[in-house]
């Protein structure tokens, strides 16, 4: 599969909370003096559906130069990525699809472009232009979508806490599921990180009005 290259840090600029992924796959094709690059984008959850993704384009165009690739899963502290050169001179093809997507702040996504030879050199700076451009060819072409990352609490309350609950849910993006109705209603609660701290906040004010009755952990 190549070299491969270990994460870098998040940018300073890059929110902790929220990145953008692709929401389905995506090509780009163009020439470079006779040289063919075909670059293609897929969602991945993990190293390994990257790792399935590659072996599938190798084995679809196994006739090609080199098949050069990158792939980013989780972020924040969860972010692992890697890039790899196939064969290409050190870092001329790994690094620049790597940074193509790191630009963007996409994860969940790996990024494969397959190289056709034309017979030209295009020297180290020329391929590296050449393997970015095509990486940032096929994440024009694709649909990125925000993900937001959420920590999800439990929560059993009484049922006359669930209106409040509920306002202060909505008023934070708080996505709720998997109620229940038992002696009291019992409900999960995905929270933004970026909310965490204040929606629990706004619990504890809570609890205290219905005398300790609202109860949540995390899961």
């Amino acid at each position: 599969m190549g070299r491969a290259r270990a994460a870098r840090p998040l940018s300073p600029m890059a929110d902790p909370f929220s990145y953008m992924a692709p929401a389905a796959g995506a090509a780009f094709d163009f020439k470079e003096q006779g040289s063919r690059f075909l670059a293609r984008l897929a969602p991945c959850a993990s190293p390994e559906e990257a790792a399935l993704h590659l072996e599938g384009l190798k084995r679809r165009y196994h006739d090609a130069t080199h098949a050069c690739w990158a792939w980013r899963c989780g972020w924040g502290k969860r972010l692992r990525e890697r890039c790899g050169d196939a064969g290409e001179p050190s870092g001329t093809a790994g690094p620049p699809i790597l940074r193509a997507l790191q630009d963007v702040e996409a994860s969940d996504a790996s990024l494969v472009v397959v190289r056709y030879f034309g017979g030209t050199k295009l020297g180290t700076g020329g391929l590296a232009r050449a393997y970015r451009d095509a990486a940032r060819g096929v994440i024009a072409a694709s649909i990125l979508v925000p993900r937001v990352l959420t920590s999800t609490l439990y929560c059993e309350m009484p049922y006359g806490a669930q209106g409040a609950f509920r306002h202060l849910a909505e008023k934070r993006g708080v996505r709720l599921s998997a109620e229940s109705f038992g002696e009291e209603w019992a409900v999960e609660a995905a929270v933004p990180l970026a909310s965490l701290q204040d929606f629990e906040a706004r619990l504890v004010e809570l609890k205290e009005a219905w005398k300790g009755g609202v109860r949540w952990k995390l899961k």
